[in-house]
């Protein structure tokens, strides 16, 4: 622009002059003079700069007094008139031509000259600086990103001013307090409340511990709120964000490790891909979050958290899919029974085909040989390729003893179940245990409709019948594989296609009732499955259409409470 501006300028003086008969230039006289053309850019360009620089020094520096805006801005245009009128001047009085020229004019046209010149000093100054205002306002001074003159400009206005470089100010509370003109290029802002804070657009800030320097994120730690809604891919480390409101908010692969998000409204958010470790989630409201792949851990603390229900992935549009639970909410405290990590657990990470028989074997071994360990089964859960199973343990033993027991126990006990199945179940009092009880159940019903001769269970009308053993390996089947959906449907339609084929249960009723006794018998003799079964339980609910396989996990988890109540 300001190249424009000199350009034109300078074609219309010379028009002017020669339509006036006040200065006659030689034919080749640009050709000859080419550094007065460039000295010329280049000083337009130069006072640009530094009256942009010295407007924004103006705004940073002062607020609110406009009067003094407007003597900055007179005084401006009246040292850059000085300057150009005194460069013009000196290039044209040093030209052989011009001077020539001038020699033959006289007096009064030697005033007109000087009068043209002025004025075009004048107009090259008021130019410039309404140019660099216009600039800057569109700017938004300070700026809407990293400048050279912004930083310039913040660096002279903190000269002087309280400075808080390299320093820790981690939880220190600067609410209301007037900040500009400050130096904050912090070491650390762990949890450092600038709620209610003025002038933090013009301090002097840094991204090294967050993204300070960006302007929603200055808006949003000082205001609660942003009118951006999209707040992915930022660095919000530590962030105090006491009663924010962040409804609708996207933090998609936000950095949000040790926020403090205590009252916050974040309904409707998206935390996909979010880094969430260690932030206090206290009091909030996280109704229809969206949790899809966010990273937490036993530091994250949800207490009294607010959520009817969330959303746990994203589409290929961006919109949150997959509600949970799917037909009701969530009860008082079930979200933080589900999400909140107990810090002495063992994650046990499996590939596919991990042998979830050898795996529960090993944690009745373990907690048969020593107590003390405190094993439980937490859950099981799939992401991507892998299963990970969670156990937890007594605090007093570190985690890497207990999870080399558990692997090892587990590695042992799967090389041994595919060749000695018999040994294993012998060591674990699993075989005799299990044929007992399949001796007696041969001798009573099983369940109203169903009766157990052997190890086959056959409907009181004999016409149909099947292996107790494999109805019982598909409805464990069932439960291992309750976090994959698409799992869990294939294996309801095997098993509902063979007891319809082989007509031990050909009506929803009876195989409800027929599922419902495998679950309970199972879960009576194996209290790892049990666990599992309890925890699992709702993921295959929310997975599955209402039918007999939903009615039967109901039913039998309703009778497992009952029993636990009244012992």
């Amino acid at each position: 622009m300001a190249w424009a501006l000199s350009l034109f300028l300078v074609v219309v003086g010379f028009i002017l002059l020669e339509k006036f008969n006040l200065l006659t230039l030689p034919f080749n006289f640009l050709g000859n003079t080419p550094f007065m053309a460039f000295f010329g850019l280049a000083l337009c360009s130069i006072t640009f700069i530094v009256s942009r620089s010295a407007i924004a020094l103006f705004d940073i520096l002062f607020s609110k007094p406009q009067w003094l805006k407007i003597i900055s801005f007179f005084t401006l245009m009246l040292a850059a008139n000085v300057g150009v009128n005194t460069a013009t001047k000196n290039v044209m009085l040093q030209e052989p031509s011009i001077q020539a020229a001038l020699a033959n004019l006289t007096n009064g046209e030697q005033a007109i000259i000087k009068a043209i010149a002025g004025a075009f000093g004048f107009i090259y100054a008021i130019g410039f600086a309404l140019s660099g205002l216009l600039v800057n306002r569109r700017r938004n001074v300070p700026w809407n990103h990293p400048d050279l003159l912004r930083d310039w400009a913040l660096a002279i206005s903190s000269w002087g001013g309280t400075s808080f470089h390299n320093l820790d100010l981690s939880e220190v509370n600067f609410k209301n307090a007037q900040l500009a003109n400050t130096d904050l290029r912090a070491r650390k802002l762990y949890r450092t409340c600038f709620q209610g804070v003025t002038g933090l657009e013009r301090a002097r800030v840094d991204s090294r511990y967050l993204d300070l320097e960006i302007p929603k994120v200055q808006k949003l730690l000082t205001h609660g709120c942003s009118e951006d809604p999209d707040l992915s891919n930022l660095n919000l480390r530590g962030a105090y964000l006491q009663g924010a409101d962040l409804r609708r908010m996207k933090f998609i692969d936000t950095d949000l490790t040790g926020a403090d998000l205590q009252g916050a409204d974040l309904r409707g958010s998206i935390l996909a891909n979010a880094q969430t470790i260690a932030v206090d989630f206290t009091n909030p409201n996280l109704t229809g979050i969206c949790i899809q792949n966010w990273n937490v851990n036993s530091q994250t603390c949800f207490t009294n958290v607010e959520c009817d229900y969330i959303y746990r992935k994203l589409d290929e549009k961006g919109e949150p899919i997959d509600r949970h639970p799917l037909d009701r909410n969530f009860e008082p405290r079930e979200f933080e029974s589900l999400y909140q990590e107990v810090g002495n657990v063992v994650e046990l990470v499996f590939k596919e085909g991990v042998n979830w028989r050898a795996f529960a074997f090993s944690l009745q071994k373990l907690e048969l040989e020593n107590e003390s360990l405190g094993l439980e089964l937490k859950g099981i859960e799939k992401q991507g390729d892998l299963w990970v199973a969670k156990v937890t343990h007594n605090q007093n033993i570190s985690h890497a003893e207990v999870e080399k027991r558990l692997n090892d126990s587990y590695e042992e006990l799967k090389q041994q179940l595919s060749t000695r199945e018999q040994q294993i179940n012998s060591l674990l009092g699993i075989a005799s245990t299990q044929a007992e009880t399949i001796k007696e159940f041969s001798k009573r019903p099983f369940g109203n409709s169903f009766v157990i001769n052997g190890s086959t269970i056959t409907n009181l009308t004999g016409s149909g019948q099947i292996e107790y053993n494999e109805a019982a390996d598909q409805v464990r089947s069932l439960v291992a594989n309750a976090t994959e959906p698409v799992q869990v449907s294939n294996i309801v339609q095997h098993l509902l296609a063979q007891l319809q084929g082989q007509s031990v249960a050909t009506t929803a009723g009876t195989q409800a009732e027929l599922i419902k006794q495998l679950l309970l018998n199972e879960a009576e003799k194996d209290s790892v499955f049990k666990q599992l079964l309890v925890l699992q339980s709702q993921q295959i609910i929310d997975s599955l259409p209402e039918g007999s396989i939903v009615t039967a996990i109901k039913q039998a988890i309703a009778q497992l409470q009952r029993s636990s109540t009244n012992s």
